[in-house]
């Protein structure tokens, strides 16, 4: 988020006037949206990596002496001129901090409505492409088998054709009598050799 702009903040606090304090922080209240802004603390923020917070000495009596603390480096008196523009800085960002985190969120849930429905549109076409694959499978494993029937069917054809033939031929009762002779010798060799 951080911009650059032509202006520059001093490192150090301390070895600026509160003239030079005030225009900087004039010119925060200005720019403030330009700049990364997060919390410090319960009440104080962080501005460009500035740190500015609330400082309170309570003393005995009721007496409190409120300051606001710069970069842990200086601190300005609520008599100083100052104190009331850093006040007003702090309000403001953290109006600016709570705006972001809510663009923050709602973005965020967008996102995940969007990714949800991505999910639900991945999922439907895997789940239709799943479908089809199962139809294609499913037609193809059909196909095989009415071809494998076809071809059972044209065998078995052959078959009765031949068996048919098989019967017109002169030697057919002595063919079917030797069948009947070698199917015996081979039983009998199976049951020997148990």
């Amino acid at each position: 988020m951080s911009k650059k702009t032509q202006h520059e903040f001093p490192e150090n606090w301390k070895n600026i006037s509160e003239e030079e304090a005030i225009e900087h922080i004039k010119y925060l209240l200005e720019h403030y949206k330009e700049y990364d802004i997060r919390k410090f603390g319960d009440d104080g923020i962080v501005i460009n990596e500035i740190k500015i917070y609330p400082y309170n000495i309570n003393l005995r009596h009721n007496c409190t002496f409120k300051f606001m603390h710069i970069n842990l480096q200086k601190l300005y008196n609520d008599t100083d001129e100052i104190y009331k523009l850093i006040q007003q800085l702090i309000s403001v960002c953290k109006v600016e901090i709570e705006k972001r985190e809510k663009e923050k969120a709602i973005t965020a849930a967008k996102n995940a409505k969007k990714q949800k429905r991505k999910n639900i549109v991945l999922g439907s076409i895997s789940g239709a492409l799943l479908v089809a694959i199962f139809a294609a499978t499913g037609y193809m494993i059909n196909d095989i088998f009415k071809t494998i029937d076809k071809e059972r069917a044209r065998q078995n054809k052959i078959e009765k054709a031949v068996r048919s033939y098989e019967k017109t031929l002169p030697h057919y009762n002595e063919y079917l009598q030797t069948q009947k002779q070698i199917q015996n010798y081979r039983d009998s060799l199976n049951r020997v050799t148990r």
